[in-house]
């Protein structure tokens, strides 16, 4: 099938199985039982189409930006079930995030409570029950609690640019107590990402319980204890798998040590997984455009993709299994290096990818477990538009983000989309340009 998929959409390629993502939502909810709100960490992967199964399931989506505020929203998921984070959050961000009526806003910085305190303020008392209710926030925790995975994805520690330290914390949650028009809801934490160390996550629940306890008055009725994701996914063959029901059981076995009912009272857990809901649903699919043999000795196979549909091995060192698609699997086949098409001496696919012998141009190879960051980290590099994605279903395959043409890396060109924009970026230089004295730097440089 996916030799098929090839020919007909074209590569690069997206492939994503629906009916795994399916499997994982509902696996991570047996875990958890239904007591625990579950939260997407949409910055993993983010569509419309995923959202739809997002909203099937009765998960929530955790936003990092407006646009994926307004993406969740244009999907039809209700903001009551949208939480944003964000470690520099600008107020426009806050306010079309407010004014929504998003469920919860998470605060990284104790300056974000008065941004937060006036956007609510301005808006008085009408629009929608949503809208008219204050802003609820959760403090972002950057606990000690040290997580082994890749420095890059480590988000608390004395390095980290996210959340605050316990004791700025508390006095962000004396703040918000403080302060009209603004709820506290609660806590967040969230150590890193691709953690397969379990006991990493029972200690970050026990340090949101060690936080909430000494402060507990601040809060509401109920307090929400949000202590993210970061569940690791394997990527090769042998990698450690842990599973939904692992990551519950260090949870709520953190919590239980820490004794969270007795020392905070009533509370409601959230968690927010992300690369291991989606990470193994996804392949990428390229067409083999080059074979060379490398001065020492060895094979490499270029592909027509790879840094600009997913940068992850480059940025910091992924790595990832390269599989034939066109041409049967006869043995171990040979190793070859399988590189990008862009001007980037790191882009790199595989180093050692074990392909059948005679793999040449033409031949179409897959690259397992790209369902998380590869999508959503792609970008135009090189003037290259973006992959579309297909959603696969029981032998059944539909386009859920279109490919991008060359048109669509022009449209915010002013001086080559034409219309009036071009016209009056083009006028306005002129202007400059003739108002401009003999000899100035602008005009001399023009």
């Amino acid at each position: 099938m996916l030799a098929e998929l090839g020919a007909e959409y074209g590569t690069p390629l997206f492939v994503v199985d629906e009916g795994h993502i399916r499997a994982r939502l509902e696996a991570f909810r047996e875990a958890f039982g239904d007591r625990t709100v579950l939260v997407y960490a949409g910055k993993a992967f983010l569509c419309g189409a995923l959202v739809h199964l997002l909203d099937e399931a009765g998960w929530w989506v955790d936003a990092v930006s407006a646009g994926e505020v307004e993406l969740v929203l244009r999907a039809g998921l209700d903001p009551s079930r949208v939480l944003l984070h964000g470690n520099a959050k600008p107020r426009a961000e806050i306010e079309t995030a407010v004014r929504a009526g998003v469920a919860r806003v998470v605060v990284d910085h104790p300056a974000e409570i008065r941004t937060i305190a006036a956007v609510a303020a301005k808006r008085g008392s009408g629009g929608s029950p949503a809208m008219r209710g204050d802003p609820h926030v959760l403090l972002r925790l950057n606990a000690d609690v040290a997580a082994v995975t890749h420095e890059k994805v480590k988000t608390t520690g004395v390095a980290a640019q996210f959340g605050m330290t316990v004791d700025i914390a508390a006095e962000a949650a004396a703040i918000v107590a403080s302060t009209p028009r603004v709820q506290l809801a609660g806590v967040h934490i969230h150590v890193g990402s691709q953690i397969g160390d379990l006991d990493t996550f029972r200690r970050a629940a026990e340090a949101a319980v060690d936080f909430v306890a000494p402060i507990r008055p601040l809060f509401g009725a109920c307090v929400d204890m949000d202590l993210g994701g970061g569940l690791a996914a394997p990527y090769l063959s042998g990698d450690p798998a842990p599973r939904p029901a692992d990551f519950a059981a260090a949870v709520l076995g953190g919590l239980e040590n820490a004794e969270a009912e007795r020392r905070v009272g009533p509370f409601r857990l959230l968690v927010e997984p992300g690369r291991s809901v989606v990470a193994n649903a996804g392949i990428t699919l390229y067409r083999v455009e080059a074979r060379k043999r490398l001065p020492d000795g060895g094979d490499v196979l270029g592909v027509d993709g790879g840094l600009s549909d997913n940068p992850r091995p480059s940025l910091y060192g992924q790595r990832y299994e390269v599989l034939p698609v066109s041409r049967p699997v006869a043995g171990s086949g040979i190793p070859f290096r399988v590189v990008g098409r862009h001007c980037e001496t790191g882009d790199l696919i595989s180093s050692c990818a074990r392909l059948p012998e005679e793999t040449d141009v033409g031949d179409i190879v897959a690259v397992a477990a790209t369902g998380a960051y590869a999508y959503s980290m792609s970008s135009r590099y090189n003037g290259l538009p973006r992959p579309p994605v297909l959603f696969v279903d029981a032998g059944d395959a539909r386009v859920v983000v279109r490919r991008e043409t060359i048109e669509d890396l022009f449209a915010c060109d002013a001086a080559l989309s034409g219309g009036a924009t071009a016209q009056s970026s083009r006028s306005r230089t002129s202007t400059l340009l003739s108002n401009q004295p003999s000899g100035s730097n602008l005009s001399s440089s023009a």
